[in-house]
């Protein structure tokens, strides 16, 4: 079977969120969002850190608190760092696994590839000073830096998904790291990655897979591998305002 895949090194990106080297164990990050919308405290306290920057404030805040990390289950660790606020959220996970893909690429950053609603001089300054923190799933995977795939056969490694989330509707965003082909070069899979915050004590970095039992029938009809006790948190966002949702490819990578 032929597998297209994302670049070994964005692979790295991904599996250090799901390795995060604490207590002498590999953690799998948590979910977390600033709700709140502050934008005044360190982007690890507000869902938007890189792995290192998480791991890095796990060891303060477990220095601050006498907390022996060594001493304590991987479980343990996972409830430590969320009642501490350290977490990635779902955009702030795709963009860095995006922008060391763009880097690859020789594009830049992948801040500096995207178009926003809000181009004044206070929001270009504001973007500037903290990139990742103004990037949410919505303008990630919005019509204004994206476009839809309709056919299976045109995924891509590096597509995103677009779905919305049960709160307030908020967007949800994955990105597909590997599309496996069959022997007459029809799409038989695709998996992808995202930081999802249901999935109760399994919230945070996963990995889902898509079975594509039938090509004729939409994206929603396929066989999602993504569940946590009898229920699909991925596939339950991809069906809230379902027409709007689906695979999209960033128009910086067409």
């Amino acid at each position: 079977m032929k597998v297209d895949s994302l670049p070994a090194v964005v692979k790295n990106v991904i599996a250090n969120y799901f390795e995060l080297p604490l207590g002498g164990q590999k953690v799998k990050c948590p979910y977390f969002m600033n709700l709140k919308k502050e934008r005044a405290g360190l982007r690890v306290m507000i869902g938007k850190g890189s792995s290192e920057e998480i791991v890095h404030e796990a060891k303060v805040w477990a220095q601050l608190k006498g907390v022996n990390l060594n001493k304590m289950s991987e479980s343990e660790i996972r409830e430590f760092l969320t009642k501490r606020g350290i977490g990635i959220d779902c955009s702030g996970f795709v963009s860095y696994v995006l922008d060391e893909w763009f880097q690859i690429l020789g594009k830049g950053h992948i801040w500096s590839n995207l178009k926003y609603n809000d181009n004044s001089v206070f929001s270009r300054f504001r973007r500037r000073l903290r990139p990742v923190e103004n990037i949410g799933a919505n303008l990630l995977t919005s019509e204004l830096n994206c476009t839809k795939i309709q056919k299976f056969g045109n995924i891509k490694p590096g597509d995103l998904i677009r779905a919305k989330g049960k709160q307030d509707r908020a967007h949800h965003v994955a990105i597909i790291t590997d599309v496996y082909f069959g022997a007459k070069g029809n799409i038989e899979k695709f998996d992808y990655v995202h930081s999802h915050r249901f999935y109760e004590g399994e919230n945070g970095v996963r990995i889902g897979s898509v079975i594509i039992t039938d090509p004729k029938k939409e994206l929603k009809d396929q066989d999602w591998q993504d569940a946590y006790k009898g229920r699909n948190y991925m596939l339950e966002d991809l069906l809230i305002d379902y027409k709007d949702n689906g695979i999209r490819r960033l128009r910086s990578l067409l």
